[in-house]
């Protein structure tokens, strides 16, 4: 049994001693440290993490970036469209290489250089931004570099993977306070299958949806003095069975809107 023990506990800690090491490969926490181990981090503060689809055409990625150990010689910038769960090819974007510096990349040129326009870019959709930093000592670093400890803490202004999400834009062009009507339909009569339509009213968001059937209705009463209005469509399985409209208080009816419903009504 003691034989047993110590096997054990020698196999323990020798998968600790290699995770250790990988830990220390990938440096994680190593990055304001002494002067001649610190890693190559760059850090960006940006003014906007999420922009509305309509908005995309005249609004840009603004932000300052900075190296806090002062050992940073470059950093590339590279970005990356997510649509639908599929990742488009990344493209390099831009290099910055005086720290601290100011950044404005119109949004029409990210989506030049990724080969499509504005237009293309749905609510929904997630730009995806991959930085490299290389050091005054050659030293390249990625988010490779780095665990989720870094990369996941947004306190910690990583500019290595960070992205942007695209939303719908506010409804305008029509009355906003009032009751607005969701008429769902299913093509196979088994309800939605996990999709729904999302009411954003001030920032609050309510999900519609239904489990069985062919359809449902739902009203959804607007108050007066509301500001903003987003509505969304987040989609499940089986897309080709959803279809649904909506109808303004005034009594106009959108789309319909389906099958396989995009992720804005506008």
């Amino acid at each position: 049994m003691k034989s047993n023990f110590k096997y054990i506990l020698g196999i323990i800690l020798l998968t600790l001693g290699i995770a250790a090491c990988e830990d220390n490969d990938k440096n994680p926490l190593n990055v304001f440290e002494l002067e001649d181990s610190a890693a190559p981090y760059v850090r960006i503060l940006l003014e906007e993490t999420i922009v509305a689809k309509g908005d995309l055409a005249a609004s840009s990625l603004t932000g300052t970036v900075d190296d806090p150990s002062d050992n940073v010689a470059s950093w590339d910038l590279s970005v990356t469209l997510e649509s639908g769960g599929v990742s488009s090819d990344t493209v390099p974007l831009t290099t910055v290489m005086e720290f601290p510096s100011d950044i404005s990349i119109p949004y029409t040129d990210i989506a030049s250089a990724l080969g499509i326009t504005v237009d293309d870019i749905s609510g929904g959709d997630f730009i995806r931004f991959l930085g490299k930093s290389t050091g005054i000592d050659g030293t390249e670093t990625t988010v490779e570099n780095y665990s989720a400890t870094v990369t996941g803490q947004p306190e910690q202004l990583q500019a290595f993977n960070f992205i942007v999400l695209v939303k719908c834009s506010p409804i305008s062009g029509t009355t906003i306070p009032g009751t607005w009507v969701i008429d769902m339909q299913d093509l196979y009569g088994d309800g939605w299958d996990g999709a729904f339509v999302t009411f954003e009213i001030d920032g609050v968001a309510t999900d519609y949806t239904f489990t069985a059937g062919d359809t449902a209705t739902f009203n959804v009463d607007v108050p007066e003095g509301t500001g903003s209005l987003v509505i969304s469509y987040t989609s499940g399985s089986y897309e080709e069975e959803h279809v649904y409209t909506i109808e303004t208080p005034e009594g106009e009816v959108l789309g319909p809107f389906g099958p396989n419903p995009s992720p804005c009504i506008n």
